[in-house]
């Protein structure tokens, strides 16, 4: 199969402050844009797939890029936040990219890439409204676009912009994003490092998961394992549990709040401590919390078995003095950490050594679009997003770098490569509908 329709443009601050167009570069057969929804017999003619065949194919493959995936450790606590990284409940990380006396003249550049579907599409942008039935070789293909952005934190503008469309060869299977998607993404990122190098981001936002996936292998792997790129998954939803269900998180993430707003309310030299050095809250796994007293004192958690239903949005909204988002990590074992599944019900209980950690649900980040259209201060986002790593970062990083560029619920490198992607599709539907707009516009 040959490669799609190319549509492209380069960065919008190039020198000359203009947008031209690119020359689509040679794609390899690492990267053909046909990954894997039909055959092609030695005449060129497609042929359907058996796709029960095809995902025991798929699943070696990302079995090999679970291997491949370089997950960093966690860096060590900022010991001059005296007494918080003590505390038993929570780690405080600090945003020292927010240094209101300080402004870096060199740019901090941040990748997003998201994938848009036709309006008649019946994923029409959303990756987790389940499977559909393939379609067959003779059926119209429809057309979806890739989008790749770069996004400046310092300013969180857009500095560098591309998109190819592609033909949609397979349905969205879940679990089985990446086959339908690594390749035009991959290719947007592998022509800007090829064409602008000073544009290569310190990390991709990719909207998908990392190694919270069955296999360990999210789609975000697949593009930071192909690009040698760090990359962070960002899940809308919950897709592959790993013990947890969305009532036990919601539980789990109401339950950390309740703590930590008990715990503020327990101890003023705390609050001075958040309030000074303000960052992002991280939740403490079972095992890093030891009984700790000093300063920080002892912190009395009972309450939450008694305590009345939780106002998140009042509560986050309270909150937001002290932080710029609060994750709570997703173990394999599940939102009950007293009660481990047994090795049957988790088919990759043994990666769990490897991948104790499978992502964390971010809440209390963004807010600042909210805000401009309110008159009272918004809390941050009350829904969480899911952060994962999808290659050479750590989790910690991963979730500092998506809280720090979130002005709403989603980062904005994915929520621009979003926007972007949408207006494309909406030009290309209005240019199909109107031939005099499609002729005037070539």
């Amino acid at each position: 199969m040959t490669a799609p329709t190319s549509n492209t443009t380069t960065s919008q601050d190039n020198r000359a402050g203009s947008t031209s167009a690119c020359t689509p570069i040679q794609v390899s057969s690492s990267i053909a844009l046909a990954p894997s929804g039909a055959v092609k017999t030695r005449k060129g003619t497609q042929q359907p797939l058996n796709f029960a065949a095809q995902k025991e194919i798929w699943n070696l493959e990302q079995e090999i890029v679970a291997a491949m995936v370089h997950v960093e450790p966690d860096p060590a606590m900022d010991r001059s936040v005296i007494g918080t990284h003590h505390h038993p409940l929570f780690h405080l990380v600090r945003d020292n990219h927010k240094d209101i006396f300080s402004f870096s003249t060199t740019p901090e550049l941040y990748g997003g890439v998201d994938v848009s579907f036709p309006v008649a599409d019946p994923d029409s942008d959303h990756h987790d409204v389940g499977s559909h039935h393939p379609k067959t070789h003779d059926e119209k293909k429809e057309q979806a676009v890739a989008v790749y952005v770069v996004v400046d934190r310092r300013t969180m503008k857009v500095v560098y912009h591309d998109h190819v469309f592609f033909d949609l060869d397979i349905p969205y299977i879940p679990t089985y994003l990446a086959f339908r998607e690594i390749a035009p993404l991959e290719l947007l990122v592998q022509r800007q490092i090829q064409n602008n190098p000073q544009m290569t981001p310190q990390a991709i936002l990719v909207d998908g998961n990392g190694v919270l996936h069955p296999r360990h292998a999210g789609i975000a792997c697949f593009l930071g394992t192909r690009t040698d790129i760090p990359t962070i998954g960002i899940g809308k939803s919950l897709l592959y549990e790993g013990g947890w269900t969305r009532e036990s998180l919601d539980e789990a993430v109401d339950d950390f709040i309740r703590d930590l707003y008990g715990a503020l309310s327990q101890n003023q030299h705390l609050v001075e401590q958040l309030s000074r050095y303000r960052g992002l809250i991280l939740k403490k796994s079972k095992e890093a919390n030891p009984t700790v007293s000093g300063q920080d004192g002892d912190v009395d958690t009972s309450h939450a078995d008694s305590a009345p239903t939780l106002d998140r949005k009042k509560a986050l909204q309270e909150l937001a003095s002290y932080c710029n988002g609060i994750g709570i990590p997703l173990t394999v074992e599940g939102a009950d950490d007293s009660k481990p599944r047994a090795a049957k019900d988790h088919p990759q209980a043994p990666d769990a050594i490897r991948f104790p950690v499978l992502g964390c649900a971010l809440v209390g980040h963004g807010g600042q679009i909210a805000a401009t259209s309110r008159s009272q201060p918004t809390g941050g986002s009350a829904k969480p997003i899911l952060v994962s790593v999808g290659h050479k970062i750590s989790l910690q990083e991963a979730v500092q770098v998506t809280a720090s560029l979130s002005l709403a619920r989603i980062p904005e490198p994915v929520r621009q490569a979003d926007l972007y992607g949408r207006e494309l599709m909406r030009r290309k539907a209005a240019a199909k509908m109107s031939p005099i707009l499609s002729s005037s516009s070539s």
